[in-house]
């Protein structure tokens, strides 16, 4: 289990901010969010950006929105840039990752090649039923499954939450319908809702807010590890035969990557040190972990080597059975 980063750990982050980083004396850092302004990666950068640039020792750390090809545009561009380390970017590592492995028009990147600085945020998926839905176990999915087939619904091809659906119709035994053409999660939770699929798959925050909603009941985390504080929802490896634990961690890990900071690749050690040690420190501090909770974007960071270890994880040893399901996801 990756343990997030905390303020005991950099009880010595007055000796590390001495450090020699001279080279960012007086420079401009350029944060790249590959999203248009006024979302939440927008709102995620500018919150690093403002933390980050006096503990980096840089003159200015500025946020540029880049939007295009849903992300493919700058991560492309960034995987191509001079690795001086004057340019970073926040990624929307699972799309990275999916893409990638999937075989998707338009990736020009290898994800583990990135100069990984550290994760900002990140939460486990969870799968959730209807709230009048009789199913709680796996012989309840195959009971009505004797009878017809198992509806799941997704966003779209292509989404984190098509590939969950393909993964949770090849892990269940049964025949399956993966339902899209819903124009995002609060649609597809409202079809759960009143029942019309059985399943949906999305972050633990989003499923929660259709919880409070009463469009959805939580029932299993698309993970091997319970979600902390809510000992209910199982993790998926308890349900599904044990065959399918090594898909349900590489897709638990892609989830766990979640939003992180990365530069381009061969980027020189004494600069990514510095860049890390700054994100380090910034993620760390009371004021930035305050303000995050203020507009309502909370952190969960990881260390550069954690997260660069997390990206690897996957990118150099999925299995086969998940990356067809990948390749199967973005063909559509």
């Amino acid at each position: 289990m990756l343990l997030p980063l905390s303020l005991a750990a950099f009880a010595s982050g007055a000796a590390m901010a001495a450090e020699s980083c001279d080279f960012y004396q007086g420079k401009t850092v350029e944060l790249i969010v590959p999203f248009s302004a006024g979302g939440g990666f927008d709102a995620y950068g500018r919150l690093v950006a403002k933390y980050m640039g006096p503990e980096l020792g840089a003159a200015n750390m500025i946020v540029r929105n880049q939007p295009g090809a849903g992300g493919l545009l700058a991560t492309n561009q960034t995987a191509k840039a001079k690795p001086d380390g004057l340019k970073v970017q926040l990624m929307s590592v699972s799309g990275m990752i999916t893409g990638e492995l999937g075989g998707a028009d338009g990736v020009n990147f290898k994800s583990g090649d990135f100069s990984w600085i550290g994760r900002i945020s990140g939460e486990p998926d969870v799968i959730a039923t209807s709230p009048a839905s009789p199913i709680n176990t796996l012989a309840d999915v195959k009971k009505i499954g004797g009878e017809r087939k198992i509806r799941i619904g997704s966003s779209g091809i292509g989404d984190i939450d098509y590939i969950e659906a393909g993964l949770l119709a090849k892990m269940l035994g049964v025949e399956t319908d993966i339902v899209t053409g819903f124009s995002g999660s609060p649609e597809v939770y409202a079809s759960l809702g009143r029942n019309e699929v059985d399943f949906f798959s999305s972050s633990l925050s989003a499923g929660e807010a259709a919880e409070k909603a009463a469009t959805a009941r939580l029932l299993w985390s698309f993970d091997t590890e319970p979600v902390p504080g809510r000992p209910e929802i199982k993790p998926l490896s308890d349900i599904v035969d044990a065959q399918f634990i090594p898909l349900i961690k590489a897709q638990a890990a892609v989830v766990a990557a979640g939003r992180a900071l990365a530069g381009p690749p061969k980027l020189p050690a004494d600069r990514l040190t510095c860049l890390r040690n700054a994100f380090d420190r910034a993620m760390a501090s009371p004021a930035l972990i305050e303000e995050s909770k203020k507009i309502n974007r909370p952190v969960a960071p990881l260390t550069g080597q954690q997260i660069t270890d997390l990206v690897r994880s996957v990118t150099d040893g999925a299995p086969k059975d998940y990356l067809e399901i990948l390749s199967k996801a973005y063909a559509h």
